[in-house]
Protein backbone atom coordinates (compact mmCIF):
# COMPACT_ATOMS: atom_id res chain seq x y z
CA UNK A 1 0.00 0.00 0.00
CA UNK A 2 2.73 2.41 -1.01
CA UNK A 3 2.19 5.69 -2.84
CA UNK A 4 -0.89 7.10 -4.53
CA UNK A 5 -1.03 4.14 -6.92
CA UNK A 6 -1.18 1.76 -3.99
CA UNK A 7 -4.07 3.64 -2.40
CA UNK A 8 -5.94 3.77 -5.70
CA UNK A 9 -5.46 0.02 -6.16
CA UNK A 10 -6.75 -0.57 -2.64
CA UNK A 11 -9.77 1.63 -3.38
CA UNK A 12 -10.41 -0.28 -6.60
CA UNK A 13 -10.32 -3.61 -4.79
CA UNK A 14 -12.67 -2.23 -2.15
CA UNK A 15 -15.00 -0.96 -4.85
CA UNK A 16 -15.21 -4.52 -6.18
CA UNK A 17 -16.03 -5.69 -2.63
CA UNK A 18 -12.94 -7.90 -2.44
CA UNK A 19 -12.66 -9.05 1.15
CA UNK A 20 -8.86 -9.12 1.09
CA UNK A 21 -8.81 -5.32 0.61
CA UNK A 22 -10.74 -4.88 3.85
CA UNK A 23 -8.55 -7.42 5.61
CA UNK A 24 -5.41 -5.57 4.50
CA UNK A 25 -6.79 -2.30 5.83
CA UNK A 26 -7.89 -3.92 9.10
CA UNK A 27 -4.47 -5.46 9.64
CA UNK A 28 -2.48 -2.37 8.60
CA UNK A 29 -0.06 -0.85 11.10
CA UNK A 30 -2.08 2.39 11.30
CA UNK A 31 -5.46 1.96 9.59
CA UNK A 32 -6.73 5.40 10.63
CA UNK A 33 -3.88 7.26 8.92
CA UNK A 34 -4.14 5.09 5.83
CA UNK A 35 -7.90 5.60 5.75
CA UNK A 36 -7.50 9.36 6.09
CA UNK A 37 -5.01 9.46 3.20
CA UNK A 38 -7.31 7.34 1.02
CA UNK A 39 -10.29 9.62 1.65
CA UNK A 40 -8.29 12.77 0.94
CA UNK A 41 -6.88 11.28 -2.28
CA UNK A 42 -10.28 10.15 -3.57
CA UNK A 43 -11.98 13.39 -2.54
CA UNK A 44 -9.31 15.56 -4.12
CA UNK A 45 -9.41 13.59 -7.39
CA UNK A 46 -13.20 13.87 -7.59
CA UNK A 47 -13.11 17.61 -6.87
CA UNK A 48 -10.26 18.29 -9.31
CA UNK A 49 -12.00 16.45 -12.13
CA UNK A 50 -15.20 18.31 -11.32
CA UNK A 51 -13.31 21.61 -11.44
CA UNK A 52 -11.81 20.73 -14.83
CA UNK A 53 -15.25 19.76 -16.11
CA UNK A 54 -16.78 23.05 -14.96
CA UNK A 55 -13.95 25.07 -16.54
CA UNK A 56 -14.37 23.26 -19.86
CA UNK A 57 -18.14 23.76 -19.72
CA UNK A 58 -17.70 27.44 -18.91
CA UNK A 59 -15.21 27.90 -21.77
CA UNK A 60 -17.47 26.21 -24.30
CA UNK A 61 -20.74 27.86 -23.30
CA UNK A 62 -22.22 30.56 -25.56
CA UNK A 63 -22.58 34.07 -24.18
CA UNK A 64 -26.01 34.10 -22.53
CA UNK A 65 -26.20 37.88 -22.69
CA UNK A 66 -25.85 37.77 -26.48
CA UNK A 67 -28.62 35.19 -26.62
CA UNK A 68 -30.72 37.40 -24.34
CA UNK A 69 -30.30 40.40 -26.67
CA UNK A 70 -31.04 38.29 -29.75
CA UNK A 71 -34.26 36.93 -28.23
CA UNK A 72 -35.31 40.45 -27.24
CA UNK A 73 -34.80 41.74 -30.77
CA UNK A 74 -36.98 38.96 -32.18
CA UNK A 75 -39.67 39.68 -29.58
CA UNK A 76 -39.66 43.34 -30.54
CA UNK A 77 -40.17 42.40 -34.20
CA UNK A 78 -43.37 40.51 -33.42
CA UNK A 79 -46.75 42.17 -34.15
CA UNK A 80 -47.97 42.04 -30.56
CA UNK A 81 -45.04 44.15 -29.36
CA UNK A 82 -46.34 47.41 -30.86
CA UNK A 83 -49.79 46.80 -29.46
CA UNK A 84 -48.46 46.07 -25.97
CA UNK A 85 -46.11 49.05 -26.16
CA UNK A 86 -49.12 51.39 -26.18
CA UNK A 87 -49.35 50.80 -22.43
CA UNK A 88 -46.92 53.30 -20.85
CA UNK A 89 -45.96 50.84 -18.07
CA UNK A 90 -45.39 47.92 -20.41
CA UNK A 91 -41.68 48.53 -21.06
CA UNK A 92 -40.83 48.89 -17.39
CA UNK A 93 -42.75 45.79 -16.29
CA UNK A 94 -41.55 43.69 -19.22
CA UNK A 95 -37.91 44.69 -18.69
CA UNK A 96 -38.06 43.82 -14.99
CA UNK A 97 -39.49 40.35 -15.59
CA UNK A 98 -37.31 39.71 -18.64
CA UNK A 99 -34.12 40.58 -16.77
CA UNK A 100 -35.30 38.56 -13.76
CA UNK A 101 -35.96 35.45 -15.88
CA UNK A 102 -32.59 35.68 -17.64
CA UNK A 103 -30.86 36.23 -14.31
CA UNK A 104 -32.28 32.93 -13.08
CA UNK A 105 -31.29 31.21 -16.32
CA UNK A 106 -27.74 32.51 -16.02
CA UNK A 107 -27.47 31.39 -12.38
CA UNK A 108 -28.67 27.89 -13.27
CA UNK A 109 -26.85 27.36 -16.55
CA UNK A 110 -23.57 29.12 -15.88
CA UNK A 111 -20.96 26.90 -14.14
CA UNK A 112 -19.75 28.38 -10.86
CA UNK A 113 -15.96 28.22 -11.13
CA UNK A 114 -15.51 29.63 -7.62
CA UNK A 115 -17.65 26.89 -6.05
CA UNK A 116 -15.86 24.23 -8.07
CA UNK A 117 -12.49 25.54 -6.85
CA UNK A 118 -13.68 25.62 -3.23
CA UNK A 119 -14.89 22.03 -3.61
CA UNK A 120 -11.25 20.92 -3.97
CA UNK A 121 -10.96 21.56 -0.23
CA UNK A 122 -14.57 21.10 0.87
CA UNK A 123 -15.15 17.72 -0.80
CA UNK A 124 -12.35 15.86 1.05
CA UNK A 125 -13.26 17.72 4.26
CA UNK A 126 -16.91 16.71 3.99
CA UNK A 127 -15.96 13.08 3.34
CA UNK A 128 -13.67 13.11 6.39
CA UNK A 129 -16.36 14.50 8.70
CA UNK A 130 -18.89 11.95 7.47
CA UNK A 131 -16.31 9.18 7.86
CA UNK A 132 -15.56 10.04 11.50
CA UNK A 133 -19.20 10.53 12.55
CA UNK A 134 -20.46 7.40 10.81
CA UNK A 135 -17.41 5.44 11.96
CA UNK A 136 -18.03 6.31 15.61
CA UNK A 137 -21.71 5.33 15.46
CA UNK A 138 -21.03 2.16 13.47
CA UNK A 139 -18.31 1.16 15.93
CA UNK A 140 -20.64 1.59 18.91
CA UNK A 141 -23.43 -0.41 17.28
CA UNK A 142 -21.04 -3.12 16.08
CA UNK A 143 -19.67 -3.54 19.61
CA UNK A 144 -23.19 -3.65 21.06
CA UNK A 145 -24.01 -6.39 18.56
CA UNK A 146 -21.02 -8.48 19.66
CA UNK A 147 -18.29 -7.16 17.38
CA UNK A 148 -14.65 -7.64 18.28
CA UNK A 149 -12.88 -4.92 16.27
CA UNK A 150 -11.41 -1.78 17.80
CA UNK A 151 -12.14 1.80 16.80
CA UNK A 152 -9.05 2.27 14.60
CA UNK A 153 -9.83 -0.93 12.66
CA UNK A 154 -13.42 0.24 12.22
CA UNK A 155 -12.36 3.62 10.85
CA UNK A 156 -9.80 1.95 8.61
CA UNK A 157 -12.22 -0.42 6.87
CA UNK A 158 -14.97 2.21 6.67
CA UNK A 159 -12.58 4.54 4.84
CA UNK A 160 -12.82 2.04 1.98
CA UNK A 161 -16.53 2.87 1.70
CA UNK A 162 -15.45 6.13 0.05
CA UNK A 163 -14.37 4.16 -3.03
CA UNK A 164 -17.80 4.34 -4.77
CA UNK A 165 -17.58 8.14 -4.62
CA UNK A 166 -15.13 7.84 -7.51
CA UNK A 167 -18.09 6.84 -9.69
CA UNK A 168 -19.33 10.43 -9.40
CA UNK A 169 -16.67 11.28 -11.99
CA UNK A 170 -19.07 9.77 -14.54
CA UNK A 171 -21.39 12.67 -13.75
CA UNK A 172 -19.15 14.81 -15.95
CA UNK A 173 -20.85 13.15 -18.91
CA UNK A 174 -24.27 14.53 -19.94
CA UNK A 175 -27.38 12.73 -18.62
CA UNK A 176 -25.37 10.49 -16.25
CA UNK A 177 -26.72 10.49 -12.68
CA UNK A 178 -25.40 7.96 -10.16
CA UNK A 179 -26.48 9.37 -6.80
CA UNK A 180 -28.50 6.34 -5.62
CA UNK A 181 -26.04 3.85 -7.08
CA UNK A 182 -23.12 5.48 -5.25
CA UNK A 183 -25.04 5.58 -1.96
CA UNK A 184 -26.08 1.91 -2.12
CA UNK A 185 -22.62 0.81 -3.21
CA UNK A 186 -21.11 2.75 -0.33
CA UNK A 187 -23.42 0.94 2.08
CA UNK A 188 -22.31 -2.41 0.67
CA UNK A 189 -18.68 -1.42 1.18
CA UNK A 190 -19.42 -0.36 4.76
CA UNK A 191 -21.21 -3.65 5.37
CA UNK A 192 -18.26 -5.70 4.12
CA UNK A 193 -15.89 -3.55 6.17
CA UNK A 194 -17.82 -3.92 9.43
CA UNK A 195 -18.32 -7.64 8.88
CA UNK A 196 -14.58 -8.03 8.31
CA UNK A 197 -13.35 -5.81 11.14
CA UNK A 198 -15.76 -7.11 13.78
CA UNK A 199 -16.14 -10.71 12.64
CA UNK A 200 -19.93 -10.40 12.74
CA UNK A 201 -22.53 -12.70 11.15
CA UNK A 202 -24.17 -11.10 8.16
CA UNK A 203 -27.41 -10.17 9.98
CA UNK A 204 -25.61 -8.28 12.74
CA UNK A 205 -23.21 -6.68 10.27
CA UNK A 206 -26.22 -5.43 8.29
CA UNK A 207 -27.76 -3.90 11.41
CA UNK A 208 -24.46 -2.29 12.41
CA UNK A 209 -24.31 -0.75 8.93
CA UNK A 210 -27.87 0.60 8.91
CA UNK A 211 -28.43 1.63 12.54
CA UNK A 212 -26.29 4.82 12.33
CA UNK A 213 -28.50 6.09 9.49
CA UNK A 214 -31.67 5.11 11.35
CA UNK A 215 -30.44 6.94 14.46
CA UNK A 216 -29.65 10.11 12.48
CA UNK A 217 -33.09 10.02 10.81
CA UNK A 218 -34.85 9.57 14.16
CA UNK A 219 -32.87 12.45 15.70
CA UNK A 220 -33.67 14.66 12.70
CA UNK A 221 -37.39 13.86 12.95
CA UNK A 222 -37.42 14.52 16.68
CA UNK A 223 -35.57 17.78 16.12
CA UNK A 224 -38.07 18.82 13.45
CA UNK A 225 -41.02 17.98 15.73
CA UNK A 226 -39.44 19.87 18.63
CA UNK A 227 -38.70 22.86 16.42
CA UNK A 228 -42.27 22.89 15.12
CA UNK A 229 -43.64 22.71 18.67
CA UNK A 230 -41.43 25.58 19.82
CA UNK A 231 -42.41 27.67 16.78
CA UNK A 232 -46.12 26.96 17.31
CA UNK A 233 -45.82 27.88 21.01
CA UNK A 234 -44.01 31.10 20.11
CA UNK A 235 -46.72 32.04 17.60
CA UNK A 236 -49.48 31.38 20.11
CA UNK A 237 -47.61 33.29 22.79
CA UNK A 238 -47.15 36.25 20.44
Amino acid sequence: MNGIAGYLQLGWDALLLRRDAYERMRDAANPVVKGLILIVVVGAIIALLGFVGDVLEWASMPDLMQIKDTVLRHLMDMPWWDLAAEDPQFHQIFTQWYDFAWGIAEAIAQPNIGSAAAAIILTPLGLLVRWVVYGLLAYLFARLLGGSGDFSETLGVLALAVAPQALNVLGLFPYVELGSVVAIWGLLCAYVGLKTAHDLPWQRAAWATLLPFILVIVIALLGACLGSAIFAAAVRGG
